[in-house]
């Protein structure tokens, strides 16, 4: 009987063990998420109330924050608009589909609020290799650069998983 008892709980404890595991793992979108990202100028824009902006600046993704961009230029007025921002200000983000890859930001100022699509890439540059993120939407296309430098065969492996 003793033994049976033991069983029970050695058995109990790696099944709980493997469940904490699983809950502790991170899926692929907020591993390549999380951190700072640059905006590519040549590619984010935005459209508002039928006003076109070029975005740039940079995101950084933590948790379930996300610092976001304090101005974007608007192309109709031909100047930088601030988004009244303050710096240490961030919004939420969760990822709300995982097949296929798609997040929610909701920003306090309403500019970057939305569902957004989640791609992920390599550029392959001459002696430069970039990973990239593609966030879109109907009237947003954001695409951020996560790291310029040679990128290992490991890293591109896990990066497009």
């Amino acid at each position: 009987m003793r033994r049976y008892v033991i069983a029970i709980i050695v058995f109990l404890f790696l099944i709980s063990l493997m469940l904490f595991r699983n809950c502790q793992r991170e899926s692929s979108v907020y591993r390549n998420l999380k951190g700072w990202s640059s905006v590519d100028v040549r590619f984010s824009e935005a459209q508002r109330n039928n006003v076109n902006y070029v975005l740039y600046g940079n995101f950084d993704f933590k948790n379930n924050e996300v610092r976001l961009p304090s101005s974007a230029f608007n192309l109709t007025k031909d100047f930088q608009q601030n988004l009244n921002r303050q710096l240490e200000e961030y919004g939420k983000w969760k990822i709300i589909s995982k097949n296929p890859d798609s997040i929610l930001i909701e920003d306090p100022k309403a500019f970057f609020s939305g569902r957004y699509g989640v791609e992920f890439g390599i550029a392959d540059g001459y002696r430069v290799d970039t990973l990239w993120v593609l966030l879109s939407n109907d009237s947003t296309h954001i695409v951020l650069n996560k790291l310029s430098d040679y990128v290992s065969y490991e890293t591109q492996r896990d990066w497009l998983k």
